[in-house]
C-alpha cells in the first residue's frame, strides 16, 4: 500500500511505502523534517516542520514558475536537448531582472523536469500550481536492521594523494614579470595557470617544485584560460581560436577554430575533469539564439552531442555574466551580481539537464567586486561571499554570519577568504564545521590598486583586477596555500599541513580524507576505498544506509554489483565513522546511476 502526504515546509507531495510509516525523513526541496504518517490517517497531522536556521532565508526565495525541457532536432542532426532562455515564442516564461527565462516545448519528444526558482520583488497575484507528486518509492536508501560494520580500521598516514609532494619549506614570494589578468587551477590543483596580458604569456605555477615551471608566449593580448585534470584551454579570441596544452609535456597538442561568426565572451572547466569545455559565446548574426552556452569535448575541442546546449535571449548584460565549473566538470554556476542579482546552476552530466536560477529582488548597482557564486568539487554547495550553501540555496554553514568561503582543491574541505583578516579558516564541507585556520598574510590594500594617492595614472578599474574569489588556493594535497595580493603581481606560498595542525592543537579529530565516487554504470562494479584522518589509532566504520548489495570490508572498503537492472537514477549512502576517543564524522553521498560512462 502506497501512503500520499506533501511537505508542510513546501507543499510537495509524496508517494511511500506503507511499511516505511512513523520514519522520519528530510524534504529534499526545502530540508523540512517529516514523520511518514500512518495509512489511512491525516497526513497533515503526522507531518512536522522543524524550523531551522535556514528558515529566514527560505522565505526570501519564492517559487514563480516551472517549465519544462523537451528534445529538440540539433542543427547537426540526431536529438539534442535544448534549454532555451529567452523571449518571443509562446512558452512558459519566468522575467529574471533584465533577462526573460522561457521554456520551450520541442518536437518529438516527451516532457522532462526542470525548474526556475526566483525570489519575487513584491508578491504576486498568480495562483500557485498544484505541487507535483514525486514517486520515492524505491529510492530511499536501505536500512538494514543491523548495519555493517568494521572495527578497528587504522587511519591513513602521510600523504596519499597520486601526484601530488607535500611542501616542507618555508613562506616564499614568487614575482611575475607582470600583472595577472587571470588564473585558473588545474591538474587537480597542482596547477595554476596564469595570464599575463601585458606581456603576452601565459605561465604555469607547478605545486610540487613551487615555482613558475613553463612560460608561453601568445599571438594576442586578448586571451582567455581555462583547466581541467590533464589539460588546459587558451582562447585567442583574435585568431579566433581554441588552443589545448598538455600538463605532463607543457606542449601544444591540439588547436581549432572558434564557432563560425561567433564571438567567445568566457570559458569554464573543471579543474579535476575531463570536461566538457563551457564555452559562453555570442552569435554575431543569429539575433533569436544570439546567446548560447556550447560545451566541448575536450579532446576534440568540438561541440559534444552528449551534453545540452543551452541558448540564452534577451541578455540585457552579457558582459556581466560569469560562470564558474566544479572541480569535477559536472556543475556549471551562472553569477551575475549587477543586472537584478541572480544565480543559477546547470548540472550537465545529469538527464534531463538539472537547472535552477534565483532572483533576489534587488540591484546592486554599486561596487559589486567581492559578490561570487562559486560550484565546489561536486557543485554540491554553492560556495558565496556570504558563506556555503545548498544546490535548493538553503544555508549549509555550521553558523550564519560566517565569512566568505571558497573551494579548496579537495572535495572534502572550503575555506574562509583572507579579505577580512590575516588568516584562512579550513571547514569541513560534510558539516560546514570549522576544523582549523592559519596566518597568510595581508593581500595589501584594495583601495591601493583603485585610487593610488599621488599618482592617478597608476589607477586600475575593479574590472582589471583578479576577481576576489581566485585570490586564495589551498592545496590540502600539497600542503600549502598560496594567494596572490592585490597588486596581482605575486604568488605568495604558505607551508600548511592539516594533520600536523591538529595534531599540535591537541583535539581529538576525524574526518574523511578520500573523495567518495559520484557515478555508477548498471552492469559494472563499483569499488571505493574510504580513507580518513583521525587523531585515534582505531576507528570503527559503519555502512549506516547503501543500496541493497553493497558491501562494506573490514578495510573500509565499498564494493556494489550494481544490477543491470537497477531502476532507480540515484541512491544515497551514509558511512559513518567511530573513534575510540569519542569523535563521530559521516560521508554522505548521492550516486548517480547510469548506463554507460560519460565525459
Amino acid at each position: 500500500m502506497v501512503i500520499k502526504f506533501k511537505c508542510s515546509g513546501c507543499g510537495k507531495g509524496y508517494k511511500i511505502r506503507d511499511d516505511q510509516a512513523g520514519e522520519q525523513i528530510e524534504c529534499p526541496e526545502c530540508d523540512t523534517l517529516m514523520i511518514i504518517p500512518q495509512a489511512g490517517t491525516d497526513s497533515s497531522s503526522n507531518v512536522f516542520h522543524q524550523r531551522t536556521s535556514a528558515d529566514s532565508w527560505d522565505n526570501k526565495i519564492r517559487q514563480q514558475g516551472a517549465g519544462s525541457l523537451r528534445n529538440r532536432k540539433s542543427t547537426t542532426g540526431g536529438n539534442r536537448k535544448l534549454l532555451l532562455i529567452g523571449a518571443g515564442i509562446s512558452g512558459v516564461v519566468v522575467l529574471l531582472g533584465g533577462l526573460v527565462f522561457l521554456l520551450l516545448p520541442g518536437e518529438n519528444a516527451a516532457d522532462v523536469s526542470g525548474e526556475n526558482l526566483a525570489a519575487a520583488a513584491s508578491p504576486t497575484s498568480q495562483a500557485e500550481p498544484a505541487p507535483p507528486v514525486v514517486d520515492m518509492i524505491g529510492t530511499a536508501p536501505a536500512r538494514p536492521p543491523q548495519p555493517q560494520s568494521a572495527a578497528g580500521v587504522a587511519p591513513v598516514q602521510g600523504n596519499t594523494a597520486p601526484g601530488f609532494d607535500r611542501y616542507a619549506g618555508g613562506q616564499e614570494e614568487i614575482k611575475l614579470p607582470g600583472v595577472m589578468k587571470d588564473l585558473v587551477a588545474g591538474g587537480g590543483g597542482r596547477f595554476l595557470v596564469l595570464y599575463l596580458k601585458q606581456q603576452r604569456q601565459i605561465a604555469i605555477y607547478d605545486a610540487n617544485e613551487v615555482k613558475i615551471v613553463k612560460t608561453i608566449p601568445l599571438e594576442t593580448d586578448d586571451a582567455l584560460i581555462a583547466a581541467g585534470a590533464e589539460d588546459f584551454v587558451v582562447a585567442d579570441r583574435t585568431g579566433k581560436k581554441l588552443e589545448r596544452w598538455s600538463f605532463a609535456s607543457l606542449q601544444k597538442e591540439a588547436e581549432t577554430p572558434l564557432p563560425d561568426n561567433t564571438q567567445l565572451k568566457q570559458m569554464a572547466l573543471g579543474y579535476a575533469s575531463q570536461g566538457p569545455l563551457m564555452l559562453y559565446l555570442e552569435n554575431e548574426t543569429d539575433k533569436q539564439n544570439q546567446f548560447l552556452l556550447l560545451f566541448c569535448d575536450l579532446e576534440t575541442l568540438q561541440d559534444d552531442p552528449a551534453y545540452d546546449t543551452i541558448k540564452l535571449a534577451e541578455v540585457s548584460a552579457p558582459d556581466l555574466l560569469t560562470f564558474r565549473a566544479s572541480g569535477d566538470g559536472t556543475v556549471f554556476t551562472l553569477h551575475n551580481p549587477r543586472d537584478g542579482d541572480f544565480e543559477g546552476l546547470f548540472a550537465v552530466n545529469r538527464k534531463p539537464l538539472y537547472s535552477k536560477i534565483w532572483k533576489f529582488g534587488k540591484n546592486r548597482n554599486g561596487d559589486t567586486y567581492g559578490n561570487y557564486n562559486l560550484p565546489d568539487w561536486n557543485g554540491s554547495l554553492m560556495l558565496t561571499e556570504s558563506g556555503p550553501y545548498s544546490q535548493a540555496y538553503q544555508y549549509r554553514g555550521f553558523k550564519r554570519g560566517g565569512r566568505s568561503v571558497v573551494p579548496s582543491t579537495h572535495a572534502n574541505f572550503y575555506v574562509s577568504h583572507p579579505m577580512e583578516s590575516n588568516s584562512v579558516d579550513i571547514f569541513l564541507a560534510e558539516s560546514g564545521e570549522k576544523i582549523a585556520s592559519t596566518v597568510v598574510g595581508p593581500l595589501g590594500k584594495l583601495s591601493d590598486e583603485i585610487s593610488p594617492r599621488g599618482n592617478a595614472a597608476q589607477a586600475r578599474k575593479l574590472d582589471d583586477l583578479i576577481s576576489l574569489e581566485k585570490r586564495v588556493h589551498y592545496i590540502y594535497q600539497a600542503d600549502q596555500i598560496v594567494t596572490i595580493p592585490f597588486s596581482d603581481d605575486a604568488l605568495r606560498i604558505v607551508p600548511f599541513s592539516l594533520v600536523e595542525n591538529l595534531d599540535k592543537a591537541k583535539e581529538g579529530y576525524l574526518f574523511a580524507s578520500s573523495v567518495s565516487p559520484q557515478l555508477c554504470i548498471r552492469g559494472s562494479q563499483l569499488d571505493y576505498q574510504l580513507e580518513f584522518k583521525s587523531s585515534s589509532p582505531s576507528v570503527t566504520i559503519e555502512l549506516s544506509a547503501a543500496p541493497e548489495g553493497m558491501q562494506l570490508s573490514e578495510t573500509g572498503r565499498l564494493t556494489w554489483q550494481v544490477p543491470e537492472t537497477f531502476e532507480d537514477n540515484s541512491v544515497y549512502v551514509i558511512i559513518t565513522l567511530y573513534s575510540e576517543d569519542q569523535q563521530m564524522a559521516f560521508q554522505v553521498f548521492q550516486l548517480f546511476v547510469q548506463d554507460e560512462a560519460r565525459g
